[in-house]
């Protein structure tokens, strides 16, 4: 029996569009025999090269996985990590590993970042007493040259491009956004009394106290008389992170983490506005000079909207990053374009 021309043509293509899912699947998606023939050195990974896991095709080795550990634990200053934490770490890596592949695949559409790459090494390089200890350091780190930690490191900043572009459109926050949130935390959102205050200190550490107090008496006096608070400051204030400033301290704000908090400046004793005053602290002799004390108060919204602001986007962005990472790598184990190895 002869076939039409028609259902030659009908068979071939059916014939072919077989072929090319097959090869679309084992090649893209299961990793089948034809995948596994063109790449021989991947089969029983975990046997031949110690893979703790593979993503995308790559692997990570159970060294990666104990450095990677070693420096974590040195951050955290512990000497060994639980089980549940090598795995947290294990999945550090992975997707790590996984933003680094996906960057890859769109690195033409990402900013070129080899010239912010090579200051950064640049500015690693100019801490080092010389270039060829800086290079010996590079090679301790497992790297053949600096020129390879370039690379390296323009892989990185190329990876955080891409994560940027990723969530950017989670990361929206409007004027509205802000406002409603001023409404839900305005209660909470009072500024302590507060008052701008200056000082000529006077160290009595190691000294004769008597010497040191009749000393901050004479310049006491010499302020009343009518010598200039700052001028005073520059020339013999010890405090030398005030005293090039004339003695400013800025915003004393009345909480619990103002500095000097023996020194009267709030409350029933506080020392009078515009009047210098000689008062002793535990590290020495202290003339100081407070402005008016302004009362506690709710903050508005034009206070604190960029606060606001900023603290909405770094929220958005820890839940996108989350999302993001969560979302493709859990894709992935579902595709098996993941395998985790390591019990």
């Amino acid at each position: 029996m002869r076939l039409s021309p028609l259902k030659i043509y009908t068979l071939k293509l059916t014939l072919f569009s077989t072929v090319l899912a097959y090869l679309a699947v084992d090649l893209w998606w299961w990793h089948g025999p034809l995948w596994q023939a063109i790449h021989p050195q991947d089969q029983h990974p975990t046997v031949q090269q110690n893979v703790v896991a593979e993503v995308l095709g790559e692997y990570i080795t159970a060294e990666q996985l104990a450095r990677y550990e070693r420096e974590q634990n040195f951050l955290a200053g512990r000497e060994s990590a639980d089980e549940l934490r090598r795995t947290s770490m294990l999945m550090d890596l992975v997707r790590a590993a996984h933003l680094r592949i996906r960057t890859r695949y769109n690195d033409k559409n990402l900013p070129d970042c080899k010239k912010a790459a090579e200051e950064e090494v640049a500015r690693l390089a100019s801490r080092a007493k010389t270039l060829d200890f800086f290079e010996g350091w590079v090679q301790s780190q497992g790297y053949r040259d600096s020129s390879e930690l370039i690379d390296k490191v323009e892989v990185r900043l190329k990876s955080l491009a891409q994560l940027e572009r990723a969530i950017a459109p989670l990361c929206q926050v409007t004027d509205e956004d802000v406002a409603k949130h001023y409404e839900l935390l305005k209660e909470q959102l009072i500024l302590p009394e507060n008052r701008v205050a200056k000082h000529i200190f006077l160290e009595t550490h190691g000294k004769d106290e008597a010497e040191v107090k009749q000393r901050a008496e004479s310049i006491l006096a010499r302020l009343h008389a009518g010598e200039d608070f700052r001028t005073l400051a520059q020339a013999c204030s010890e405090d030398m992170h005030s005293a090039p400033k004339g003695g400013e301290l800025g915003i004393i704000w009345n909480d619990a983490r103002r500095p000097l908090q023996e020194i009267p400046l709030f409350g029933e004793s506080a020392i009078p506005p515009h009047s210098p005053q000689l008062v002793k602290s535990k590290w020495g002799w202290h003339i100081i000079q407070a402005g008016e004390i302004h009362p506690a108060r709710q903050q508005t919204l034009a206070e604190c909207r960029e606060s606001i602001h900023s603290a909405l986007i770094s929220a958005q962005r820890e839940i996108a990053i989350d999302t993001y990472f969560n979302t493709g790598v859990r894709d992935a184990i579902r595709q098996k374009s993941i395998k985790i190895h390591a019990k």
